[in-house]
């Protein structure tokens, strides 16, 4: 016969001496009130043996005659997974061109957010998404390690994509950490948690998904950086189109 596979909760075999208790009972009086040969209770209390379904049910109705209710299980406490990937993804759409003094202020920052909550072992991906605008910065952060996506078009639905991608192997041993400046990512954000993945956003202070915003993850400094990197920036700029359609993406200060 296949055992019963273990679930979420587990007996507490204090339960019967605080429910024995309760009713103002002795071992041998409940054991006699059960039926059931007088030393059954006490091994139940010592944990040597374990009360059936029957037993239970019959200990169950004896407190609700008296209006005690039973307390006989517990929650099994979940170890956190492992983690094994740190995944960061930059939206820079709503940035304006910054330079690399400031591009290499918010690599450290990131970096060193991601390293404050993921061990040294755990894979580490940093992807960043620009406008072409963004040539000067995203060239340095490839020389910082990142890989760049770098194109006139919304990356919204790419980082959505490649999110999940990334972190469906081994979902609840993933860490993301997403650099936004709007809250076109709910959505993603949601799908990520609903995973089990841990999620971080970072935002310039003052702006973004507030709701799910967990930090500060960015030093003082970095924020003021991205701060003032982040201005009234449309994508595309005005006048141009993607596939017949002018496509605006303004982020306006809070």
């Amino acid at each position: 016969m296949t055992p019963a596979k273990q679930g979420s909760y587990l007996f507490r075999k204090e339960s019967i001496a605080e429910m024995r208790q309760r009713l103002g009972l002795s071992q041998s009086a409940m054991a006699s009130m059960l039926d059931l040969p007088k030393n059954t209770v006490s091994r139940w209390e010592r944990g040597e043996t374990t009360p059936d379904a029957e037993s239970l049910a019959a200990i169950y109705s004896l407190g609700m005659d008296k209006g005690v209710a039973a307390d006989f299980f517990a929650p099994i406490k979940q170890k956190a997974a492992a983690i094994e990937a740190a995944l960061v993804y930059w939206d820079m759409q709503g940035l304006a061109p910054a330079g690399v003094d400031v591009v290499d202020k918010l690599d450290s920052s990131i970096k060193a957010a991601v390293g404050q909550r993921v061990p040294r072992d755990a894979r580490r991906l940093f992807k960043a998404f620009s406008h072409n605008a963004h040539s000067a910065m995203t060239d340095r952060l490839e020389e910082l390690g990142w890989r760049i996506w770098e194109d006139d078009v919304d990356w919204t639905e790419d980082i959505y994509e490649q999110a999940l991608s990334d972190a469906g192997q081994n979902p609840s041993g993933a860490v993301v950490l997403l650099i936004i400046t709007d809250e076109s990512h709910e959505e993603l954000i949601q799908e990520l948690r609903d995973r089990n993945v841990r999620v971080y956003t970072a935002t310039p202070r003052g702006y973004g998904v507030q709701s799910n915003t967990i930090g500060p993850v960015m030093s003082t400094a970095a924020w003021a950086a991205m701060a003032m990197a982040r201005k009234d920036w449309r994508w595309p700029p005005a006048g141009q189109t993607n596939g017949g359609q002018e496509i605006r993406v303004e982020v306006k200060r809070r």
